[in-house]
């Protein structure tokens, strides 16, 4: 899944790769017109097209960055459990990188600039702090909400009923 310009769909659908359409939205683009027959060409299509064929990669791994991170965890610190801007936080590795933890997802929290301190390049168990969620990769419907980009609200329906239980974005969406 991702998301796709008017004109990736034009072209989809002249290819007649799109296998389905769903969506209140929809729009029709006009084209040229036909010298022969005087008549405009159109194309119509949805809010929300299905695309045969694996345009996409099968498993896709979103960037590990702030913001995704952030928003993956809804600005919670993962110790004090506080909401905070994105200005007073930071992404906390649960085994330290100078302990030979990794830069995934599973191995990044949210904290605030505090509790990072606090727990320097311990593990939480070493800093006797509780981690009060559980870090996860997110999928790729998380990611298009993450992207923040312009959903509408048929799309945001669709992406919702796609996330998995354990998406935290699912309370923030409720």
């Amino acid at each position: 899944m991702a998301w796709a310009t008017w004109q990736d769909v034009v072209t989809y659908k002249a290819k007649d790769l799109v296998i389905w359409e769903t969506g209140d939205h929809g729009w029709t683009k006009y084209g040229g017109i036909n010298r022969m027959t005087g008549e405009q060409s159109t194309v119509s299509f949805s809010s929300i097209v299905a695309i045969r064929g694996s345009h996409y990669p099968k498993r896709h791994v979103p960037p590990l960055n702030n913001t995704n991170l952030f928003g993956r965890d809804l600005k919670l610190c993962a110790y004090c459990g506080k909401t905070y801007e994105a200005k007073s936080l930071t992404n906390d590795h649960i085994i330290p990188r100078s302990q030979g933890g990794k830069h995934v997802w599973t191995n990044c929290v949210t904290a605030c600039r505090r509790c990072n301190n606090h727990k320097g390049g311990r593990s939480p168990e070493q800093a006797g702090m509780d981690l009060l969620y559980v870090p996860y990769v997110p999928c790729r419907e998380e990611f298009l909400i993450l992207k923040n980009r312009k959903i509408l609200a048929d799309q945001m329906s669709f992406l919702k009923n796609s996330l998995p239980p354990y998406s935290r974005l699912l309370k923030q969406l409720a």
